[in-house]
């Protein structure tokens, strides 16, 4: 009581000079975009610039000593906004006190989300209000209000969803594009390590009737459908909770990318031979599903497991299915109905081998050549264990702990491939299966949600890191910009870029002076994200070439970049 009695007083013998010290606090406002459309979003940045000595409060001062600094957002008719991103405060004492707030500096992300309907073209302005009490010897309470105006602009594509015919054909295209995109994901190097898993079960499965083949399709079929269906509705509540999200969200998580390194890597051991997984374990569908107690609830569980690691590769078509699915104005039946497609598309193919008989005839019949080609696949399976593990060290710094991690597991795992053998006595093989859980368990504990996995406190930000600011301050110098959305755990990114690296595109964008910045969204963005929706995307890769000229305009590069389609793109730039 006898601290905030003192900020009081020194506040009140201060007020002589709030003029000066209340602007000792810099306070402004910016939106990432200064036109909205129907159904669009943007992102309200608002930054505290506080010089030294002085300190603020938390929006959230829980009771403590001192005054919370409160933010009130005025929107147009129709717009809602809900916090995104708040600067996380830090903890010092005042006055003998400890208290919540910020120093140097404090950023706050808003989600602006404008009206599904907007009848006609017009502008209108955002109002930002904020309040603060800056203390340093003394307390001096602040205010500013700002407002930030913006054209809102008629959507034309829900003037054509208005009628009952428009939103038909907008839901066929949808669910055409999502089912052509889910049989070309079968085709994307996410997806590799399941190709290996079920080509080894359809080797296995050459001398079985034909109903048990289509048995065992129709299962793993169901498990890609049931995972997309579920997937969906995660997404669903998601958006219901006031969440944002993109496609390949559960990669930006650090624990899931380590449980996947660690299940790839678990998967690899038994394909190179260091232990034979048994029927307990064979319900994951990374063991021989011949051998499974039930196959085809391993077949199921397979096609689970395929839709969890086919997540990181957005395919041609796909992207702009699902980003249809997760506009705001999506209802949950077009959501699931989407995803549906989806997962019916990845499933046909192996859906159409097992229906088929003729395919049979050319599926060779099982012998000793499969465990070479079971040892050769190992080496897919441990690259994508490496690159998860590449992935977590980007998102946490802190790779020692995944390995220590995997090597836990690994001696759990071995111990459990040399003493569960049938000769051994019945105890060994007790105490074999008790090692190999004791330390996996072990191991799951390192990665599980704990200090070492929040993202590390100090990231080196590249010189030519994508923002709003930056690239607007570089188109209005009249500089041409190509921006590179993309993300560690993108697999399809990475292939990008070795185009956008290659010595033949470096040196066109050094003659035609074009500038690049990079997206990085390994982690949640929330701006990142407001441009993927912009630009009708779900998820990344997105390739966009600025003109200066057009700068609202650029030029949207297919996900798949070849190094004719980048010429033909800077070709295109107005001169």
């Amino acid at each position: 009581m006898k601290k905030i009695f003192q900020i009081a007083l020194y506040s009140a013998l201060a007020l002589q000079f709030v003029p000066v010290w209340a602007s000792s606090v810099n306070v402004s406002a910016s939106l990432s975009t200064d036109t909205l459309s129907a159904g669009q979003a943007a992102i309200m940045t608002i930054r505290f610039d506080i010089p030294d000595p002085w300190h603020i409060y938390a929006l959230s001062d829980s009771g403590k000593d001192g005054t919370e600094t409160k933010l009130a957002l005025s929107l147009p008719e129709g717009f809602s906004s809900r916090l995104e991103k708040s600067q996380s405060p830090i903890k010092f004492k005042f006055f003998g006190s400890e208290c919540d707030g910020y120093k140097n500096s404090a950023v706050f992300s808003y989600l602006i989300c404008a009206p599904k309907k907007i009848s006609a073209d017009s502008s209108g302005a955002i109002k930002v209000s904020a309040e603060w009490l800056a203390c340093s010897d003394t307390c001096v309470p602040g205010s500013k209000e700002m407002s930030i105006p913006i054209k809102l602009a008629k959507s034309e594509i829900a003037e054509i969803g208005k009628t009952p015919g428009g939103y038909l054909i907008n839901l066929l295209l949808s669910l055409a594009g999502a089912f052509i995109g889910g049989m070309v994901l079968n085709l994307m190097p996410c997806v590799f390590p399941v190709l290996a898993l079920k080509a080894m079960s359809f080797a296995q499965s050459a001398d079985e009737s034909y109903k048990k083949r289509l048995i065992g399709a129709l299962a793993y079929s169901l498990g890609v459908l049931f995972s997309f269906i579920a997937l969906a509705w995660i997404l669903i509540g998601l958006r219901s909770a006031g969440q944002s999200f993109g496609w390949g969200f559960q990669l930006q998580n650090p624990t899931f990318v380590a449980l996947m390194a660690l299940l790839f890597f678990a998967m690899a051991l038994s394909f190179a031979g260091a232990y034979e997984i048994g029927s307990g374990l064979s319900a994951l569908g990374i063991s021989d599903e011949k051998k499974a107690r039930n196959k085809y609830l391993s077949s199921a569980l397979s096609g689970v497991f395929a839709v969890l690691v086919a997540s990181p590769c957005t395919a041609p078509f796909m992207g702009s299915a699902i980003g249809a699915a997760l506009t705001s104005d999506a209802s949950p039946m077009e959501i699931s109905l989407i995803f549906a497609s989806l997962g019916l598309g990845m499933a046909t193919p192996y859906l159409l081998l097992a229906a088929v008989p003729r395919f049979a005839s050319f599926m060779p019949r099982p012998g000793q050549w499969m465990e070479v080609l079971k040892n050769i696949l190992s080496i897919p399976l441990f690259a994508s264990a490496i690159w998860l593990a590449w992935v977590f060290d980007k998102q946490t710094g802190q790779i020692s702990t995944l390995l220590a991690s995997s090597l836990i597991m690994a001696v759990g795992l071995r111990i459990y491939g040399i003493y569960s053998a049938p000769h051994y006595s019945k105890f060994l093989r007790i105490g074999a299966v008790s090692a190999a859980l004791i330390l996996s368990a072990t191991a799951l504990c390192f990665v599980s949600p704990a200090e070492a996995l929040k993202p590390a406190e100090v990231k080196k930000i590249p010189e030519n890191a994508w923002s709003p600011e930056k690239l607007s301050a570089m188109l209005s110098k009249g500089e041409s910009v190509y921006v590179d959305f993309t993300a560690a755990w993108c697999l399809t990114c990475q292939f990008n870029k070795s185009i956008l690296g290659s010595e033949s595109i470096r040196k066109l964008f050094e003659k035609k002076n074009i500038k690049m910045l990079v997206g990085d969204w390994t982690d949640k963005n929330p701006e990142i994200l407001e441009q993927l929706q912009k630009f009708g995307r779900a998820g990344v890769p997105l390739n966009l070439l600025y003109s200066p000229k057009s700068p609202d305009s650029p030029i949207v590069l297919p996900s798949i970049l070849t190094k004719s389609a980048v010429i033909e793109a800077v070709d295109k730039l107005p001169q």
